[in-house]
């Protein structure tokens, strides 16, 4: 069999993994659960998922192990060098020809097919990572001092209809719309499941109010305009470190930013609206590219250029071509 190129995303909410062979041409898809070892139930459990997905898509390729020549891990969780080492020795035996890295940086080539730019994801949480012209890397990790993302949206709606219903706080729409997404009466059997001890609301569930908050926040809502604005700033922010940390911004010139993740990519987004707003005083000659492509294709995109294949034109939308459909890889 010829040469595999093999690109995985993990992530808490899903794992996915593309097998590619040198043309561009995805070959096999495979997803399982929870790759991420700070939030699987064992660091053993994200590795036996990540090997799950990997194996599902060698297997609708028809081809094993040995047929990859390059891999390239963007893996939720490789936050420090000790997670790095980690998944170096569970994945030692297994694929010899690697790259590790956080996931932040499976997003750069989704909109920026040189691989050198910043990237933006706001999913479930945040990844921010970049990729500067000498090859130097930065991305957020445990450096984030702000809740970003669909569960960051979630954390400030839920601390303010809280203080709203103690009178600590401004009256908000999300007072009544928030407890209404889960089919609760009031904010105190909200307080309730999101805090008891037991049957406690998930960090899932929790984070599938964004789209409530949102749209308080496009129909007008102060206090959800505030939250909404806020996460804007804090994701223009980190994305400026981001930047000056690998020297995208010492040449003064343009600089890619990619923004990829379901609450930027949604529709009409107020927080993709709001970091745009912010982005040039935090990047200036900043180039928004909205992602053209799902994180596990710029992982997939990684290990073609790692492994020596020149990403042309022709690669790059053979690629795009014969990605799984949407739903495979929906949430």
């Amino acid at each position: 069999m010829n040469a595999l190129y093999l690109g995985i995303d993990a992530g808490n909410s899903k794992t996915a993994a593309l097998v590619s062979d040198a043309t561009g041409t995805i070959a096999g898809a495979g997803r399982s659960g929870c790759g991420d070892i700070y939030g699987a139930v064992s660091p053993e459990a994200a590795v036996a998922e990540v090997l799950a997905a990997i194996d599902a898509a060698l297997a609708q390729a028809g081809a094993s192990r040995a047929d990859v020549a390059w891999a390239a891990f963007r893996l939720a969780g490789v936050d420090w060098q000790e997670d790095r080492t980690y998944w170096e020795k569970a994945l030692a035996g297994r694929f010899p020809s690697r790259s590790i890295r956080n996931d932040g940086y499976a997003a750069i080539r989704c909109g920026e097919p040189s691989g050198v730019g910043v990237a933006v994801a706001a999913g479930t949480a945040a990844a921010i990572a970049a990729r500067g012209p000498d090859g130097t890397l930065w991305d957020m990790g445990w450096w984030g001092q702000h809740a970003m993302g669909a569960l960051g949206l979630a954390i400030e709606a839920f601390r303010a209809v809280n203080l709203a219903e103690l009178g600590l706080g401004r009256e908000t729409a999300l007072t009544t719309a928030l407890p209404a997404h889960y089919d609760l009466s009031s904010v105190a059997e909200l307080n309730h499941w999101f805090t008891r001890r037991e049957g406690a609301a998930t960090q899932t569930q929790k984070a599938g109010c964004a789209r409530v908050v949102t749209a308080a926040a496009t129909a007008g809502d102060p206090v959800a305009v505030e939250i909404v604005q806020a996460q804007g700033r804090h994701l223009a922010t980190y994305a400026g470190v981001a930047a000056r940390r690998t020297g995208l911004t010492a040449a003064g010139g343009p600089v890619s930013v990619v923004l990829s993740g379901s609450v930027l990519m949604a529709d009409a987004s107020p927080v993709a609206e709001a970091m745009l707003a912010e982005l040039p005083a935090r990047i200036p000659g900043a180039v928004p590219h909205r992602s053209t492509l799902p994180p596990v294709a710029g992982a997939t995109l990684d290990a073609l250029d790692e492994g020596g294949i020149s990403l042309t034109e022709a690669v790059l939308d053979r690629l795009a071509g014969t990605l799984p459909p949407k739903t495979f890889l929906e949430t």
